[in-house]
């Protein structure tokens, strides 16, 4: 949009004119991106400076600051992707006042795994960390311990859940565990789906805070247990599945995410290390690999091609569809089925996502600090 000036009268008769231009240090940021808005005036000598942005698509606005600066650092929130048109308005104090503003059109992206083009079409996408502009509502309904209350907790302003996460009323992570334990009872899938996991009783919850901390995994929120289980929602059919995790004990096959006889899993006495397996028709098949151990890793659950450990083929071999009902535990019931460790990110499709595996890996790999990829 080209920039608009106002004309004052002057104090002889005659007319000062003013107008303001802007400019952006980036027009196509991505979200938690920071760009510098800078407005230029021209005919006259603005004593403050007032920034603010609408949502072209909603006509929503979006922020709005005021300063004597001509300049002004504005970090991308979590709004929504799609083009914003960003105003600065100049006031010149007099009388009367002289005002002129200017405007610049940018598009905001996402650079969110599911908004990327090698992750979208996601049919569970669980992390504490943010997968999808869009989403709005709680990542985790969390149990305190001393008391048993319940709470859901959302993301807080840099896309993670933190003691400075708020219930939607606002109160903090921080003020409402205090120094107790937190325990996982219901997570929410990213996508668009509205899929949730949840274990019922107490027993089965996994820890995500431990003493007023947050369990912590290469510098990223995880859970943590031994023998605990989820329910999910609505079983899912899976060919690619993302996980981030790392075992502490060796249980029979420490399993991320299954079904009755079938999932994927991190390595225990049954299984030689990280595999797969899937059970179609009365048919078992499997593919593991020799990687067993407890330190973190990235795997990348291919079930037409193989499985990628830390972004390296570990293992080459296909299996059927799996059929996903659990996080954490096996539909079957047998003994030590469960994980024993730390889970950070789970994130499936229902396709083949062979072609899109180094990107996605790259995406996830991003929220950890140090670097999981070599």
């Amino acid at each position: 949009m080209p920039g608009v000036g106002f004309i004052r009268p002057s104090g002889g008769g005659g007319a000062v004119g003013g107008s303001v231009s802007v400019a952006v240090s980036d027009a196509s940021p991505s979200i938690g991106d920071t760009i510098t808005i800078t407005g230029t005036a021209s005919g006259f000598t603005p004593d403050s400076y007032l920034f603010f942005a609408y949502d072209d698509t909603t006509n929503e606005l979006v922020f709005v600051a005021e300063q004597a600066s001509n300049t002004f650092n504005w970090t991308i929130p979590s709004i929504e992707v799609g083009n914003y048109s960003i105003y600065v308005l100049g006031v010149e104090n007099g009388t009367p006042d002289v005002t002129a503003f200017g405007t610049v059109d940018i598009a905001v992206s996402s650079s969110f795994l599911l908004d990327t083009p090698e992750g979208t079409g996601a049919n569970f996408a669980f992390s504490f960390f943010r997968l999808r502009a869009d989403y709005t509502d709680p990542i985790a309904l969390i149990r305190r311990s001393s008391d048993n209350a319940q709470e859901s907790f959302f993301f807080d302003s840099n896309g993670v859940l933190s003691l400075l996460s708020e219930n939607g009323s606002g109160v903090t992570l921080g003020d409402w565990i205090t120094t107790d334990d937190g325990y996982l009872v219901t997570g929410y899938s990213q996508d668009t789906s509205g899929v949730t996991f949840t274990a019922s009783n107490a027993a089965d919850q996994m820890r995500i805070i431990i003493g007023g901390a947050l369990v912590d995994l290469n510098d990223a929120v995880a859970m943590v247990g031994s023998n605990d289980r989820y329910v999910i929602s609505t079983s899912l059919t899976v060919r690619s599945a993302f996980i981030v995790a790392r075992n502490i004990l060796f249980a029979r096959t420490n399993n991320i995410i299954a079904g009755n006889i079938q999932g994927f899993y991190w390595g225990g006495s049954i299984v030689s290390g990280i595999g797969m397996s899937s059970y179609e028709n009365a048919i078992y098949k499997s593919v593991d690999t020799n990687i067993e151990d407890t330190n973190i890793h990235l795997a990348s659950f291919l079930t037409d091609t193989g499985i990628y450990v830390d972004g390296t083929l570990a293992a080459s071999g296909t299996i059927d569809d799996v059929i996903i009902t659990r996080v954490v535990d096996r539909e079957d019931g047998a003994s030590q089925m469960e994980m024993d460790g730390y889970v950070a990110a789970i994130v499936t499709y229902a396709t083949d996502k062979t072609a899109d595996r180094a990107a996605i890996e790259a995406n996830i790999n991003s929220n950890f600090t140090p670097s999981i990829l070599p």
